[in-house]
């Protein structure tokens, strides 16, 4: 695909930032940069802190464009160190209930940053070894309400950060790929058990480098068939398995990801990290085998990610949208969708739309949120 200016200049700042290769001043800006476009693109795709600490020189932007900036990184800053302390609270008020906590994604991506507390957060993702309704009562003993409308995890706000208490780590009660695969990730916690990192002077589990590959993989493929995805998934996977590919088991989870279906995507995926934010390609020594396939796709997908119909809404008029009309808007963008499931199996996408069809006629679906 033809990038233009300001989506070409913030993957070269992405680059400078992530630092796989000796880092370099940034010098070629390109004439006529639209600063206040690459900005509000920075913050669509997730990297807006990411984008500035590769901003090494400033030539053509106004003071005032500069200040805005730094105030966003410096608010985004503010809520990455709540994160962290809540993740602290969190792990000492389970510890004192006998309850132990996996941190999932988040802060342990974060560690692979440059700059950790430039990393754009959302949700904390926390597994409880078992004791998923133990802990959901623990919460609720401090009066705050938890939500239990998915199968998957609870949710509740612990001092105003949300966090997704999981029950099971995918969605097995929606497809057979999400079935065989949280059998493999609990073994991998089985045979593996789990890392540690230390934040806040606190020693917070994280799982391991093979488990956290395929949860990671399949986790972005679901978001990438759901909505789309941003830079900021690109940049996770990229630093992940650059900086853990002496850990990860390559030969297997290949094997896995064939298995069922990811491996064409998975591979795309990193294809872009490798083609445009400078991953290593030997940190995928077996991905980047056919490179005209993946190249096509990896050109769709990026694409898609620049322009993502989906996004194209945002958020507050969705939900303030007549329920029908909303529906409707959504199986349009899932139409238009058809591509990226017929890149996991042909066939995949009519059983995805009856089972989004399914789904629509449940009640709990036609409220007023997304």
């Amino acid at each position: 695909m033809n990038l233009v200016p300001e989506q070409n200049l913030l993957l070269s700042l992405i680059k400078t930032s992530l630092c796989f290769s000796n880092r370099e001043a940034f010098l070629d800006v390109p004439e006529g940069t639209d600063w206040n476009s690459l900005v509000n693109l920075a913050a669509r795709q997730g990297v807006l802190c990411v984008a500035r600490d590769g901003l090494v020189q400033m030539p053509g932007i106004s003071r005032e464009l500069l200040i805005r900036w730094e105030l966003s990184v410096q608010k985004l800053e503010a809520r990455n160190k709540k994160q962290r302390a809540v993740i602290k609270e969190l792990v000492a008020l389970f510890k004192e209930n006998g309850i132990e906590m996996l941190l999932l994604k988040g802060i342990g991506l974060s560690e692979l940053y440059p700059d950790p507390i430039h990393r754009e957060c959302g949700d904390i993702d926390i597994f409880l070894f078992g004791d998923y309704e133990k802990g959901n009562k623990v919460i609720e003993d401090l009066g705050i309400e938890v939500e239990r409308e998915g199968s998957k995890h609870s949710k509740f706000y612990f001092k105003g950060v949300p966090v997704e208490n999981h029950k099971t780590f995918l969605n097995v009660e929606y497809t057979q790929t999400d079935k065989n695969l949280e059998k493999h990730l609990h073994r991998i916690l089985n045979e593996q058990g789990f890392d540690s990192i230390v934040t806040d002077d606190t020693q917070v589990r994280i799982p391991t480098p093979d488990f956290t590959a395929v949860f990671l993989s399949r986790h972005d493929i679901t978001h990438f068939l759901a909505s789309g995805l941003v830079l900021r998934h690109f940049c996770d996977l990229a630093l992940f398995f650059e900086k853990n590919r002496e850990r990860i088991d390559f030969a297997n989870f290949e094997k896995v990801m064939r298995e069922e279906g990811q491996f064409n995507l998975i591979s795309s995926f990193l294809a872009i990290g490798h083609l445009h934010l400078g991953l290593p390609q030997e940190s995928i020594p077996e991905f980047l085998t056919d490179r005209q396939k993946l190249g096509g796709l990896s050109a769709r997908i990026l694409e898609d990610t620049f322009y993502n119909k989906y996004k194209s809404v945002d958020k507050d008029t969705l939900e303030k949208m007549w329920v029908p009309r909303r529906k409707l808007f959504g199986l349009i963008l899932f139409f238009r969708s058809k591509w990226k499931f017929d890149s996991i199996l042909e066939g995949l996408f009519l059983k995805s739309l009856l089972f989004r069809v399914y789904q629509n006629f449940q009640a709990i679906n036609w409220r007023r949120h997304v």
